[in-house]
């Protein structure tokens, strides 16, 4: 009985698994001590000190609704971007503010593309929506924009592009980006998900916000769970044309966007330091991962985000399970298809030392049935 009243498509889908809590791992394990978690691409310098202070002076407050509108962060945003605030939204995350595009625009049996291996928040909601999805294979770890623009079809509604890509750590260039848009049919809706952009330090990183200048068809999110640090607050934002957002308002819930979220997102705005400890740590850490793995001769994706992909060549699985018992938390890409690599996010330098201590012993022994 119970199966007949959920819809057939929701039965096939497989639900996202995020990484493995720490308080989760240390009961299961009975671990002690300290635990590096490397899985889920947080800051490891925690919350802008600014937004921890500007939340701990309105926790009084916590009786009363947020500003459904978040009047004052989309004006400090919109300012922030050089865009109006009218072309802003925000949103419980950008993972919320997905599913709620998809509910905007995409209609049953329409045809959602993206690439392979690309976050799979868009999968799933193309999946609960029940669109065609279509996965373009990667071309060297890369958005492969000649094979997408092959698969745009009449019933091709959007275009998802995750730059730089998540969990792969690869970035599209201006050049790359500028040809697909000259190309791309007016009628396909493009949404550009930049969550690692700030990581980024190409000078040719393409600038998405010129199409929404230009009134494309385009929708850019942005984030504040990973440079600034407030993943648990739970805010991301879109920019796009005044007709999408007004669009998208029509489906997203009344108080969304918590008022400590609001709060503390204006206030990381304006915290430079934290800003610039923030980069100047993740490139240090950058180098020191890629140091220790070519030493190791293990192949790793040179990334463009605060994180670092690498095929194990063996079952990540294992590995990972290893790593645990090091207190160590990585994530596997099995649920990408890729089972034999890992992601692990940039730590402190104490962080990424306990990860290279960790994965040296474990590795060493990959083809033996020891963990």
């Amino acid at each position: 009985m119970m199966k007949k009243l959920i819809r057939d498509n929701i039965s096939k889908i497989q639900p996202y698994e995020p990484g493995k809590p720490m308080e989760v791992l240390r009961r299961e394990l009975t671990l002690e001590g300290e635990i590096s978690k490397l899985a889920s691409n947080e800051n490891p310098l925690g919350p802008s000190p600014l937004a921890i202070k500007a939340i701990q002076k309105s926790l009084g407050d916590g009786h009363l609704y947020p500003d459904n509108s978040c009047y004052q962060l989309r004006s400090r945003l919109a300012e922030h971007l050089g865009v109006s605030s009218q072309n802003l939204i925000l949103g419980n995350g950008t993972t919320e503010l997905i599913l709620f595009i998809g509910m905007t625009f995409l209609n049953p049996g329409e045809t959602f593309i993206m690439s392979e291996s690309s976050f799979i928040m868009g999968k799933l909601v193309s999946q609960v929506l029940d669109s065609k999805l279509i996965e373009v294979p990667l071309k060297d770890y890369c958005h492969d924009f000649d094979s997408i623009l092959k698969e745009t079809a009449s019933d091709t509604k959007i275009i998802y592009v995750d730059n730089p890509m998540n969990p792969i750590g690869t970035m599209a260039t201006k050049g790359e980006v500028t040809r697909f848009m000259e190309n791309v049919p007016d009628d396909v809706l493009i949404v550009f998900d930049e969550a690692y952009y700030e990581y980024v330090n190409q000078e040719n990183f393409p600038n998405t916000l010129k199409f929404v200048e230009a009134a494309k068809n385009v929708i850019v999110l942005r984030t504040f769970s990973k440079l600034y640090g407030l993943a648990g607050f739970r805010i991301g934002y879109c920019i796009a044309k005044e007709g999408f957002i007004e669009a998208i308002k029509k489906v997203n819930p009344p108080f969304s966007v918590n008022r400590f979220a609001q709060i503390g997102a204006s206030a990381a705005l304006e915290d430079k330091e934290h800003i610039r400890k923030t980069k100047e740590m993740n490139e240090v850490g950058k180098k020191f991962l890629y140091e220790h793995l070519e030493r190791m001769s293990v192949f790793y994706i040179p990334s463009q985000t605060n994180f670092v992909t690498i095929d194990l060549k063996t079952d990540a699985e294992r590995i990972s399970k290893g790593l645990q018992k090091k207190g160590v938390i990585v994530r596997t890409l099995t649920m990408y298809g890729k089972p034999t690599f890992i992601r692990v996010t940039i730590g402190t330098l104490e962080q990424n030392k306990k990860f290279i201590d960790a994965f040296k012993l474990i590795y060493q022994n990959k083809f033996s049935n020891e963990d």
